[in-house]
């Protein structure tokens, strides 16, 4: 029974430049079932061609072409690919199995694309190989494997499938003698079974084992020889129940096996695949950075100005005010207010002659009640043997003044004469923040009538909580003096709010400008890679396509592998992000801030980059035409 048939069949090429060049003129033949046909003739003939044709890896210009008496015409690519999946078989000169992956995903690689599930697969994939003599290679790398048995495993393929149609693209071409003899036996034993065979070869030696040699030149068949009777095949049922249509030979390959198959493949191509987890690894970790860094310093804006800016409040009047408590009393009174850490009562006394035994200087002193240092921002070095806030009798110098004076060891408890009274030194103001002056003069200790009668000019300074300063400016007035606030002059920091919100818009606009480019950057990176490890694996897809894999399943395979990477990149982007942002936190004496929302983001970032990167790479993968990426490579 006629298996394949082709009428007045024309293939022309257009090239972009020069003439057109007609591959195939007007062929007509014939293929039986069980036939064993050898196609010859010289190279450019039009035999490799006229092979593809047959295997519905090219379309004709024009003829007709029908399959197990069926017209399947000029299908499209998904019917094409069910009907090489369920009907044809390809062995190909330069093998085309699946590199540095075990035998029997190359075996099996039919029998995926027509949606057998993994274990039918792998039994029907190593009766195949025994049926070669290789059934101790199922499971080695193919890439250690000879050329022999490469072959081999490649009729393996065929058998596996139990295909109609077996197409022989020179077979032996890269094969010793000895080897293409075992090959040769091995397509007769597949004949034998009932497969017909066609095989393109340059060899009379092989030609002669066929049972009928054609001879193409010049894209016509100038000879079609019978060389022996067909062989006794299996019987076969009529043609009306063995013809099947594009609908009836629906495959569509197992979600898991498309998993299986694509991590199969990025852990075979190593190198591609850590050159491609690198680049997301770098988008995300930059990104990562970034986004927890913006993240930190936001926190040390927050931390900056919550310990600065906006918790320093002043009050300043002239005493004495109606109705107001002692002196001494205020810095408690203001601590009553909400959201008052500390407070020190400041009067200026009247500039005045400061002097020891050395050395004699004019300056303003100031009494003091309250916590000086804290309220003040003022660092004393305190004697050793003095304890507690500064008493009555006692004196802090400025470190500037006491050089001035000649001041002695202040352990040894030295004194000073202000306006003919003696005070002991108790420390040494070193720094003074608030009131830098310190630093030249002197603040003595007093007792409620001292503040009440030395002094006109009063100065009470407040320390807050964190964002309290707006509403203790509120309310420190009528706390100190309830009688007359208006009169009490209040000093407190503008609403920092604005500022604060401004710092932190531009540091987080610069960091998520750079994170953009970082990504875009590695989008394009990856695009490239990807497109260039589609282009080294054009005859993997051929390879894929011929054996039944349709766009759909090639655009999936790239895509889940971009996936897989995207991932392997996201978590590998992660740890290197979160190294980056301890090391530029501890060196910046930051607080590292890390979000936890970091973690799903950065494999998200990565599958996104990845996938975008490799989203080109699957569409011009799909749209591949077997044929040709199977003479590309």
């Amino acid at each position: 029974m006629t298996l394949i048939e082709l009428r007045r069949v024309s293939r022309t090429y257009t090239p972009p430049r020069g003439p057109e060049v007609h591959a195939l003129r007007s062929v007509s033949l014939k293929i039986s079932e069980g036939e064993f046909v050898a196609i010859v003739g010289p190279s450019g003939g039009g035999k490799s061609t006229l092979l593809n044709v047959l295997g519905l890896l090219d379309d004709p210009s024009s003829g007709e072409y029908l399959l197990a008496g069926t017209r399947p015409g000029r299908v499209n690519r998904g019917d094409a690919a069910r009907l090489r999946a369920r009907h044809i078989a390809f062995i190909f000169q330069a093998f085309h199995l699946l590199e540095r992956r075990p035998a029997i995903d190359s075996v099996g690689l039919n029998l995926l694309y027509r949606g057998v599930a993994l274990r039918p697969r792998q039994k029907d994939s190593i009766r195949a190989l025994a049926a070669v003599g290789l059934h101790d290679c199922a499971w080695q790398n193919t890439s250690t494997l000879s050329g022999g048995q490469r072959q081999r495993i490649a009729i393996a393929r065929a058998m596996a499938g139990d295909a109609q149609l077996v197409l022989a693209d020179e077979p032996t071409g890269n094969l010793d003698s000895a080897n293409a003899e075992l090959v040769l036996d091995e397509l007769e034993r597949v004949n034998r079974n009932g497969a017909a065979v066609v095989i393109v070869t340059h060899s009379p030696e092989v030609a002669a084992r066929a049972d009928r040699i054609i001879r193409v030149s010049d894209g016509v068949v100038v000879s079609d020889t019978e060389t022996r009777a067909l062989r006794e095949t299996p019987a076969n049922p009529p043609e009306d129940e063995t013809a099947e249509t594009p609908e009836e030979t629906r495959t569509v390959i197992r979600a898991t096996d498309m998993l299986a198959d694509a991590w199969a493949s990025i852990s075979s191509r190593r190198t591609q695949t850590f050159a491609q987890c690198l680049a997301v690894v770098i988008a995300v970790a930059l990104s990562i950075t970034t986004l927890g860094l913006s993240a930190s310093a936001h926190a040390q804006v927050s931390e900056t100005f919550d310990a600065h800016l906006n918790r320093e409040v002043s009050a300043s009047w002239t005493t004495p005010l109606p109705d107001s408590e002692p002196l001494m009393d205020t810095p408690a009174t203001a601590r009553s207010v909400a959201g008052v850490e500390a407070a020190v009562i400041v009067v200026d006394v009247a500039a005045t002659a400061v002097s020891t035994a050395s050395a004699t200087a004019q300056v303003q002193p100031h009494m003091v009640a309250g916590d000086l240092e804290e309220a003040a921002r003022v660092e004393i070095d305190v004697a050793p043997w003095h304890q507690g806030t500064l008493a009555p009798g006692e004196a802090y110098v400025g470190d500037l003044l006491a050089r001035d004076l000649e001041l002695g060891d202040i352990a040894s408890a030295p004194t000073v004469q202000v306006a003919g009274e003696r005070y002991v030194v108790a420390g040494l103001i070193t720094d003074s923040q608030r009131l830098p002056l310190l630093r030249g003069e002197l603040v003595l200790g007093a007792d409620a009538s001292d503040l009440d009668e030395v002094g006109s000019d009063a100065t009470l300074l407040v320390r807050t909580m964190a964002g309290a300063a707006p509403q203790v400016a509120s309310q420190l007035a009528p706390a100190i003096n309830p009688f007359a606030p208006e009169r009490i002059s209040i000093v407190a920091p503008t609403d920092d709010g604005q500022l604060r919100g401004q710092i932190e818009a531009g540091v987080q606009a610069t960091l998520v400008s750079f994170t953009l480019l970082a990504l875009l950057v590695a989008i394009a990176a990856l695009v490239n890679t990807t497109l260039m490890a589609v282009n080294a694996r054009r005859g993997e897809i051929g390879m894929r396509k011929a054996l039944g894999a349709k766009e759909r399943d090639i655009g999936i395979l790239i895509t889940v592998e971009a996936v897989y990477v995207g991932l392997l990149g996201g978590v590998g982007g992660l740890f290197v992000g979160m190294m980056a942002i301890l090391t530029v936190t501890i060196s910046q004496r930051w607080a590292p801030v890390f979000d936890l929302t970091l973690m799903p983001l950065a494999v998200l970032l990565g599958v996104v980059v990845s996938s975008a990167g490799g989203a080109f790479a699957s569409i011009r993968a799909a749209r591949l035409r077997p044929a040709e990426n199977l003479r590309a490579s």
